[in-house]
């Protein structure tokens, strides 16, 4: 089967429509917290979290895009080139976080609240969006293993481990949730296969979407299990019962048939033209993409600072909000990206 040109530009625009909805999952889920469970303001935000919560998977696939992508790399490679660099951008941003805290809220700065940031944030307690690292670096750990795995499969084996995947670490807990007293629940317990478990599946299914080719009739099944996906995760307890962090959790099996179907969407459908200019900005914004998802929480706590509220409507507030936040972070994280030698770390 063909393989896709490696210079496309729909990853980054893939990327920079993820970071996006994940500033929109997180407005609302921050937003939730503040509402009346079950008003007019908390099921808006509700539906929104429901729209927009595949984009955290879809983050880990575009991870897997660009780090499976090449011939297998060494232990050495992947402990200085990924897991290390990745651990101190970890610990800046989340010293960072502590210091803008101190500033912004504490009304103070000290060398003991930069110090006790910085070890919070080493110690796995960092500022709440940066949660993503620490899956990120596991898979990272994992990384020689995966590559070799994904340098040298047949595409049928890598077909195989994706179904694998899917069934023990998507559906069978769905499942079992369901049914925990299950021939199934007991079989999946029995058998402890946990190299599929986790995000590797979104890892290794990510570097799949863009290294080969789908069929039509794939394509478009692909489609309606994606929109199947979202109706259940936005409808899912009311429908077939179960709780409604069931239905949202980041690796149900809704979320990510969601996250994938905006994955083949974009490739094949949304992508952008083949005019070198715009493929080329588009792929460079998509480079520092990840830079203004974490920058933005640093606006949040400016306005919050200076007492600015958007008093819209949840209906319009939400996605005008993350708006304001993407176009603010965006010059910030384009200039911390500019930074040499470190700044394309800090910022993808």
């Amino acid at each position: 089967m063909a393989k896709l040109d490696k210079n496309a530009g729909w990853p980054g625009f893939y990327r920079i429509f993820a970071v996006f909805c994940a500033m929109i999952l997180i407005l609302s889920r921050t937003g939730q917290t503040a509402a009346v469970q079950g008003s007019d303001a908390w099921q808006v935000m509700s539906v929104y979290e429901g729209l927009t919560v595949w984009a955290i998977p879809a983050l880990f696939m575009l991870w897997g895009m660009y780090a499976l992508d090449g011939a297998s790399s060494g232990l050495s490679a992947a402990l200085l080139g990924r897991v290390l660099p990745t651990f101190g951008v970890l610990v800046f941003w989340g010293t960072l976080y502590a210091i803008a805290d101190q500033l912004l809220v504490g009304g103070g700065l000290s060398f003991r609240g930069i110090w006790a940031g910085f070890v919070s944030a080493a110690q796995g307690r960092p500022y709440f969006h940066l949660w993503l690292f620490y899956p990120l670096i596991g898979l990272y750990l994992m990384q020689p293993l995966i590559q070799r795995f994904t340098s040298t499969a047949a595409r049928s084996e890598a077909v195989y481990f994706l179904v694998l995947c899917f069934l023990f670490a998507n559906l069978l807990p769905l499942w079992t949730a369901f049914h925990p007293d299950s021939i199934a629940a007991g079989i999946l317990n029995r058998l402890g296969i946990r190299m599929v478990l986790g995000w590797v599946g979104l890892y290794v299914g990510g570097w799949y979407l863009r290294h080969y080719v789908i069929g039509r009739i794939t394509e478009f099944a692909i489609y309606l299990l994606g929109i199947l996906g979202m109706v259940l995760t936005l409808s899912g307890s009311s429908l077939l019962g179960g709780s409604r962090e069931l239905w949202y959790g980041y690796t149900s099996p809704n979320v990510v048939l969601t996250a994938t179907a905006f994955c083949v969407l974009f490739r094949y459908v949304l992508g952008v033209s083949d005019e070198r200019s715009r493929r080329s900005a588009v792929s460079r914004l998509g480079k520092y993409s990840f830079g203004i998802y974490l920058v933005h929480q640093l606006w949040v706590m400016v306005f919050r600072w200076l007492g600015i509220s958007f008093g819209f409507s949840p209906v319009i507030g939400i996605p005008f909000f993350a708006l304001v936040l993407f176009l603010l972070s965006l010059p910030v994280a384009w200039l911390i990206h500019l930074i040499p030698a470190v700044g394309e770390q800090l910022t993808t």
